[in-house]
């Protein structure tokens, strides 16, 4: 029988795992603790979380990926972001644009090409453009709309012009 001294090895080995990004509860876990970090921003209160939607193909995105980016085709410098990369990207541009003055819609850092094209997927379902990807060019959502390119009418979309070679 195996001996194991260090306890959190032990654990873990010895632990049964539960898979919350398989679990019918990922959605409603993953919108929550966004919302909830979204609301520490004066702009974004949390009495907006009605308009804040992740569309359900970025979500089963999510689930199948777990924390892990994906460079779609090889050779390309174009990257989609896993959960934690979609979270840390999202909250990094949002913090960095300070005090807006007005209230922007809810948007999710989704990846980036090489190191100046942005991915934003709109989850704000407020916004005539909730639901699309777009591309911001050395810029992003949160400084203002007027940037956006869109590269997909949805995230599957999105997904389909990525792999057709449309976004590069």
């Amino acid at each position: 029988m195996e001996n194991i001294t260090d306890p959190v090895q032990n654990l873990i080995n010895k632990g049964k795992r539960s898979n919350s990004t398989g679990s019918e509860y990922f959605a409603s876990m993953t919108s929550d603790l966004l919302l909830h970090a979204f609301s520490m921003f004066e702009e974004l209160p949390y009495d907006r979380r009605e308009q804040f939607v992740i569309p359900e193909a970025y979500i089963k995105y999510l689930q199948t990926v777990d924390n892990d980016s994906i460079v779609p085709l090889p050779g390309q410098e174009l990257y989609l972001y896993g959960f934690y990369g979609m979270v840390t990207h999202t909250f990094d541009y949002f913090n960095c644009e300070g005090n807006l003055g007005y209230p922007p819609a809810f948007w999710l850092a989704v990846g980036h090409r090489n190191d100046r094209g942005n991915f934003f997927l709109c989850c704000d379902k407020a916004s005539e453009l909730f639901g699309q990807v777009g591309e911001f060019y050395d810029s992003c959502p949160f400084r203002g709309e007027g940037d956006f390119d869109e590269i997909g009418i949805d995230f599957a979309d999105f997904c389909k012009n990525v792999m057709d070679g449309e976004v590069y």
